[in-house]
């Protein structure tokens, strides 16, 4: 049986909570940081299925990777938000054989913005993953 949209997710969020940069990484998207900073959260974007027959099918599942970095003023924020966009296109390479999925693909086209999360002010970057799955 092919992995689920949801043991993908919670598949990638056990093995980006292994890598050393993040400080909190989330399977989905809280509604309170609780003032970290270098915090992750991974939610779905889309979902696209291809059934080709009874034993062949693709599932494509889109995921938001959603970096955040609480802002203390200086350049240290912006630096630290470019350091991670490099884990995670580190992370990629390093999990393309993984069992639960067959490939993963990082749009390269990432968006980066400022937010106020309970009122703490941060730098984000949204970064786009594909993961296909075969059943």
């Amino acid at each position: 049986m092919a992995s689920t949209r949801q043991a993908v997710r919670e598949k990638l969020a056990s093995l980006l909570t292994t890598r050393a940069q993040f400080n909190a990484v989330y399977a989905y998207a809280p509604l309170d940081l609780q003032g970290f900073t270098k915090v992750l959260m991974i939610y779905s974007a889309s979902t696209r299925h291809e059934q080709f027959s009874a034993q062949w099918a693709n599932n494509f599942y889109t995921f938001v990777l959603d970096v955040m970095v609480k802002r203390s003023g200086g350049e240290n924020a912006e630096d630290t938000l470019d350091a991670l966009h490099e884990e995670i296109r580190d992370f990629v390479r390093d999990n393309q054989g993984d069992a639960t999925w067959d490939y993963l693909e990082l749009n390269e086209v990432s968006d980066a913005y400022f937010a106020e999360v309970s009122g703490a002010a941060y730098r984000g970057e949204r970064h786009p993953l594909t993961v296909k799955v075969s059943g």
